[in-house]
């Protein structure tokens, strides 16, 4: 789809603006170098004085950037040429007291903004321990209630599955519980329970396999008058690899698109056998795969869970594991990270300019990034870039540029001719 930049447009909601600023004619009384604008901004200049030549009205603008379209006639005798008035496209010099007055015709466009939808898979534990206290409430419950807070409002854009371990089914096939594995040799029998380490698949009934947001969020909440799946299993440990381990089954198997987060909600250590080479290297391939990890620590996670936590996070390209403190907290962390999941993108890289420009090499590209606006060079680097035709109406975002702009990194795009006293935008990151 090519993003078309017409003049007879009017902004939208979800639509992100494009600003084109153009230079026009010069001023006959300005001393040598100034420059008049295009600014509708009256001239500071006071007509009663002696000798102040009356204010000119600006150039009226056939196409943008039209170079075609010639500067007023200068009053007689006062010196000035049509080669000093300023060349179209070109940053013209200040006027008046204001010494950034550069003048701009600001001309309104639209460019598409599209959500790309994500998805997210939790890896839940219910271990007995989840019906621990906090702040009034149980674990398990404040956790699910800021799972349902954080994901109602992006539910339509997201698809969302889980993997809940130990599994309730009594029909799980239950693992020894002594990560040593020596106790089990010898009394196996008193150290299993079904149910407290096995984890089932994610198609099994008592997971939840990948959903759109509204029927998960759902299905999360249970039937009535049962309990939710997430509540904790009498007796369950806490079978963190063998849930991984699960995880990365179901998504193996699944058809999703778009970007994936996985997040781990776990209040403790893990124990049953706990693999950390192996956990660790599927956190590894996901991230190879672009699937962030992360990792929430609910009160209760303390001594070596500690580092295990943090291990997993960083493996995952997410840093230190999250440690909310409040409900709230816990609520916020997670509905930043369905926000991150689901992407606000342009929807394309080809943008037309209507009418064209008609001095491209006169043309910025100015983008917006966390509230901040930088100017974009032609060559950002070897696998970003940008250009323009040579009849000016078509700009083409290219490589690392053209994903991020998709890929919903920037706020908003435009583009100004002549005036731009912005900071550079650092060239992307090539992904890992």
């Amino acid at each position: 789809m090519t993003a078309v930049l017409n003049l007879h447009l009017v902004p939208r909601v979800g639509a992100a603006a494009l600003f084109l600023a153009a230079c026009a004619a010069g001023n006959a009384g300005d001393a040598p170098g100034d420059r008049l604008t295009s600014s509708a901004r009256p001239t500071t200049a006071d007509p009663s004085a002696a000798g102040a030549p009356a204010p000119m009205a600006p150039p009226s603008m056939g196409a943008f950037g039209n170079s075609s379209a010639q500067p007023p006639t200068p009053p007689p005798d006062d010196g000035m040429t049509l080669e000093d008035a300023c060349e179209v496209g070109e940053r013209c010099g200040p006027q008046g007291p204001d010494p950034d007055d550069c003048g701009s015709l600001t001309l309104e466009a639209e460019v598409e903004v599209i959500e790309n939808p994500g998805n997210v898979l939790l890896v839940f534990d219910r271990s007995s321990s989840m019906a621990d206290d906090w702040s009034g409430s149980t674990r398990w419950e404040t956790a699910g209630g800021a799972i349902d807070a954080a994901l109602t409002p992006l539910a339509d854009l997201l698809t969302v599955g889980s993997v809940f371990f130990p599994s309730s089914d009594p029909n799980a096939t239950p693992v020894c519980v002594d990560p040593t594995g020596i106790a089990c040799i010898f009394v196996p029998f008193l150290l299993v329970s079904p149910g407290t380490c096995g984890v089932n698949p994610i198609t099994s009934v008592d997971q939840i396999d990948f959903e759109p947001g509204p029927a998960f969020l759902t299905s999360f909440g249970g039937a009535a008058n049962t309990a939710p799946p997430y509540a904790p299993v009498p007796g369950g440990f806490t079978p963190l690899s063998e849930a991984l381990q699960e995880a990365q089954l179901a998504l193996d198997a699944s058809a999703l698109t778009g970007l994936t987060s996985v997040v781990i909600i776990t209040d403790g250590e893990p124990n049953c056998e706990w693999d950390a080479a192996i956990s660790r290297q599927i956190v590894t391939d996901w991230a190879a795969a672009g699937i962030r990890t992360y990792v929430v620590g609910l009160p209760g996670v303390q001594g070596n869970g500690t580092q295990v936590l943090n291990d997993l996070a960083m493996t995952g390209g997410t840093g230190q594991y999250i440690s909310p403190d409040s409900a709230t907290d816990l609520e916020m962390a997670l509905r930043d990270i369905a926000t991150e999941t689901v992407q606000a993108g342009f929807d394309s890289c080809e943008i037309v300019i209507d009418p064209p420009a008609e001095v491209p090499d006169k043309l910025h590209l100015v983008v917006t990034e966390g509230g901040v606006d930088q100017e974009v060079a032609r060559e950002l680097s070897d696998d970003a870039s940008w250009a323009i035709t040579d009849d000016g109406s078509l700009v083409t975002l290219e490589g690392l540029l053209c994903d991020d702009a998709m890929g919903g990194r920037f706020e908003a795009l435009r583009f100004e001719f002549g005036c731009v006293e912005l900071p550079p935008l650092p060239p992307p990151k090539a992904p890992d």
